[in-house]
C-alpha cells in the first residue's frame, strides 16, 4: 500500500494545481495573455526580419511584405503549455532547488519553440498556403509536445530522483 502513496500524491497534488492554476489565472495570469501574446508575435517578426523578410506585426497578426499571414491567438501564445510543463514539475518528486532552476529553463524552451513554430506557419502561409491549417493541426502540434515530452523526461530520468529512489526499492525486495 505504501508504494501507492507516491502515485496519490503526485495525483492529489495535480489536482490541487489545476485548481490554483484557474483560480490564478482568473484573477491575475488572464491580463498576462495580451503581453504574452504581443512578445511571441513580435518575436516571430524579429526572427523573419532576422532571415531577411519584410515582415511587420499588426495586434495579434504577422505581415509579410504587407500581406496577413498568421494571427496569433491567445490559445497559440504557449502559457497553457508552459503551465502544464511546470505542473507537472512541480507535482513530481524532486529537490526545490532542481526545480527552480528547471521550470525557468523549461518555460524558455517552450516559448523559443513557440516563437519558431509561429515563424514557421508564417513562412509557410507565405509559400503554401494550402498547407497552414494542416501543419498548424498537427506537424506543429506534434513537435511542440515532444519537446514538452522530452523536457518532462529529462526531468524524470536525470534530475527527479525518481531513479535512485526506483533503484533503492528494488534494492529493498
Amino acid at each position: 500500500m505504501k508504494e501507492y502513496l507516491h502515485i496519490l500524491r503526485f495525483l492529489l497534488f495535480t489536482f490541487g494545481l489545476c485548481l490554483c492554476w484557474f483560480i490564478l489565472y482568473d484573477f491575475w495570469l488572464s491580463s498576462l495573455e495580451d503581453q504574452l501574446t504581443f512578445k511571441v508575435v513580435n518575436a516571430s517578426v524579429a526572427l523573419l526580419s532576422a532571415l531577411g523578410y519584410n515582415a511587420k506585426a499588426s495586434d495579434y497578426m504577422i505581415q509579410i511584405d504587407g500581406a496577413d499571414m498568421v494571427f496569433v491567438y491567445h490559445a497559440c501564445n504557449g502559457m497553457i503549455l508552459m503551465a502544464l510543463f511546470s505542473g507537472f514539475v512541480i507535482a513530481f518528486p524532486g529537490q526545490w532547488k532542481l526545480k527552480l532552476l528547471y521550470i525557468p529553463f523549461g518555460i524558455l524552451v517552450i516559448n523559443i519553440v513557440n516563437v519558431l513554430r509561429v515563424t514557421a506557419l508564417a513562412i509557410n502561409a507565405q509559400y503554401y498556403s494550402h498547407t497552414v491549417e494542416f501543419n498548424h493541426k498537427y506537424t506543429f502540434t506534434i513537435i511542440v509536445y515532444a519537446v514538452i515530452f522530452a523536457l518532462w523526461m529529462l526531468w524524470v530520468k536525470r534530475f527527479s530522483g525518481l531513479n535512485k529512489y526506483v533503484s533503492e526499492q528494488t534494492s529493498k525486495a
